[in-house]
């Protein structure tokens, strides 16, 4: 059986560098001695860069648990698709032919019964500037090999991250769209 190794998490206070070579470090001397660790975290980042397997807790609940690939690509709640990253978080209404209809647009909505309310969760890479619903531009932050977008849907704000050379501005009217298989429905 494997021991469980509780350890700190590197200080917040190291810059970024120190902050990745300490979890590189973390990463080597758990393989290398072959236990299990417990590392507790409220940084995501962190969280996914060291996990095997990650539980989402909230208020003493676990509320999502799993490899991390899963847990931020296919989060199981609100709260753990908000916690492990952004996402834009759309309200949607089921038809009775089973689609979810939001400001975005449609989406399949497997097992989803007809008049149910449930959420959107669309994670900032998974939206494409170019075909789409227009949104208006709120901001735009340059970071290096992505561009940080900002837009508002009909009230929502909508997050993207495009190429850095995407020509995108704050005032733009510019067209989003999601593949809807990157689409998470969300029933809590």
């Amino acid at each position: 059986t494997d021991t469980l190794a509780p350890i700190a998490k590197p200080s917040s206070k190291l810059g970024g560098n120190c902050r990745r070579q300490m979890q590189d470090e973390l990463k080597s001397i758990q393989q290398r001695v072959g236990t299990a660790f417990v590392h507790v975290t409220h940084d995501q980042e962190e969280a996914m860069a060291l996990a095997d397997h990650v539980v989402v807790m909230n208020n003493g609940r676990i509320e999502d648990e799993g490899p991390p690939e899963r847990v931020y690509g296919r989060p199981a709640t609100r709260f753990s698709a908000t916690f492990m990253g952004e996402s834009t978080i759309l309200a949607g209404r089921v038809m009775a032919n089973g689609d979810i209809v939001t400001a975005l647009g449609k989406f399949a909505g497997a097992a989803c019964r007809s008049g149910d309310t449930v959420h959107v969760a669309i994670r900032p890479e998974h939206l494409t500037l170019g075909s789409g619903t227009d949104a208006k531009v709120t901001d735009v932050v340059y970071q290096g090999s992505f561009k940080r977008v900002t837009a508002m849907l009909n009230g929502v704000p909508l997050l993207a991250r495009v190429a850095a050379d995407a020509q995108v501005k704050p005032g733009d009217v510019a067209a989003f769209a999601c593949d809807p298989r990157r689409a998470v429905i969300l029933r809590d």
